[in-house]
């Protein structure tokens, strides 16, 4: 038996692993954190499961149920909020002041650290990190900032952030690119402009076809191409001169929804009667309505705010804020039916804020020598990750008032208390099962 044979037959340890796509069928319908636990059993599984080939099999298999929202509230005092989506749940902690939430692409979330003036890349399901430095000069401002994940092949990620120079404002935007690749070489890019106009606040960045999108003010979009690492003006759609006569008004997170959905650039905007959806023909380079229905401002104008956060191929979601009560109800319009229905209150969660969704996946993170960050700050940032780590993966339910909230939330926690004396008693077999090996 050759060296190569005997190493592959060691690797499978305790287990008989000689039918490889049973064992790949196993995994891949555990739910994602426990297929990650598998990666420790042995190298074989390690190697198994980070195959960009099966982390796109288990990726599907878990889109249905793990999209999640993230946001951070500056309090007083400061909180992150999670909402989940399937099922309708959600969560909240405290959050540093000094740290932010800038993008989430396939997996992986970029944050800024302020106390060690470092981007931090990270993955929450695997546990791994990668600090990165500001682009140079530190002293320029950095603007809008984008976080592009090729998972799971060829499994790399780009940062980009967008600038305002001081001179000649109004002809450019100065982007700068860090690859994983290279991750100790910022690279400056510029696109000229007739005019340089201001990012949509609220509408988080989109990565969609190796671009990177930014809704700007004007309702148009600004698209940065990570792979050619060219920048690229996509037109203002046509429908928003059609629909609302106040078409100067500048588009924020609560009345305009950038985003994926079908696989197509999509834009849900919310007009003073009207809900238009629309998309982004790439190939004719034009906007496309694809749905329009009444508004559902049921209420005294300026009693009821409402803004999008997600939809799908069937329903489009609302949270809904009443300003008198300060609570907000999470409610879906159906296009099939054409009607709304409300699926679940939130309480007095504050979302008037960039929104971010969560897909969990294996995505890599890319290890680099944490230079010029004081050993304290390294210490403080490790811990906050690991608290965010575990919010993220179980988190703690907030107690609503009502009764049926209060039920849900104490379901829910009861779920992750079986959950976790489940995984407990599974290592416990496992360590067994080894001894008496």
């Amino acid at each position: 038996m050759t060296d190569s044979n005997k190493r592959a037959k060691k690797d499978k340890g305790i287990m008989d692993l000689k039918d490889d796509v049973l064992v790949g069928e196993i995994i891949a319908r555990l739910p994602l954190k426990q297929a990650i636990q598998c990666k420790v059993l042995n190298k074989y599984l390690d190697f198994k499961i980070s195959d960009s080939e099966f982390s796109q099999i288990l990726l599907n298999r878990q889109k249905d149920g793990s999209l999640e929202l993230l946001c951070s509230v500056n309090g007083p005092p400061k909180t992150l909020h999670k909402i989940s989506l399937k099922p309708i749940n959600q969560w909240q902690t405290a959050f540093s002041d000094d740290i932010e939430i800038l993008s989430s692409c396939n997996g992986l979330i970029l944050f800024d650290f302020e106390i060690a003036k470092r981007f931090c890349v990270f993955n929450p399901i695997t546990g791994l990190h990668q600090l990165i430095p500001y682009p140079l000069p530190s002293s320029q401002l950095i603007g809008n900032i984008g976080l592009a994940v090729d998972y799971p092949n060829p499994n790399q990620y780009k940062v980009v952030t967008i600038s305002y120079p001081a001179e000649n404002s109004n002809l450019f935007y100065k982007f700068h690119v860090l690859s994983s690749e290279r991750p100790g070489l910022w690279r400056e890019i510029q696109l000229i402009t007739n005019m340089s106009i201001s990012l949509s606040f609220g509408s988080p960045t989109v990565y969609w076809r190796n671009s990177l999108h930014w809704l700007r003010s004007d309702g148009s979009v600004l698209a940065f191409d990570t792979k050619k690492e060219e920048a690229m003006l996509i037109d203002r759609p046509w429908f928003l001169d059609h629909y609302d006569v106040n078409c100067s008004k500048i588009p924020t997170g609560r009345d305009v929804w950038l985003g994926i959905a079908q696989g197509l650039l999509t834009l849900v905007y919310i007009f003073t009667e009207t809900i238009v959806i629309g998309t982004y023909d790439n190939v004719r380079s034009t906007w496309r309505i694809r749905h329009t229905f009444d508004n559902l401002i049921s209420g005294p104008k300026g009693m009821i705010d409402v803004f999008p956060i997600w939809n799908d191929s069937k329903h489009v979601c609302f949270l809904v804020d009443h300003p008198l009560t300060g609570y907000y109800d999470l409610r879906e319009y159906d296009t099939e039916t054409s009607g709304y229905k409300k699926t679940a209150e939130l309480g007095r969660t504050i979302v008037n804020c960039p929104i971010h969704c969560f897909q969990p996946t294996l995505a890599s993170v890319h290890k680099t020598p944490s230079d010029g960050v004081e050993t304290d700050d390294l210490a403080y940032i490790t811990a906050k990750l690991d608290e965010i780590r575990r919010f993220i993966i179980d988190g703690i339910c907030i107690q609503e008032e009502s009764s049926s909230s209060s039920s849900s939330s104490s379901s829910s926690s009861s779920e992750h208390e079986e959950e976790a004396e489940q995984g407990e008693e599974e290592e416990e077999g496992q360590e067994e099962e080894e001894d008496q090996d």
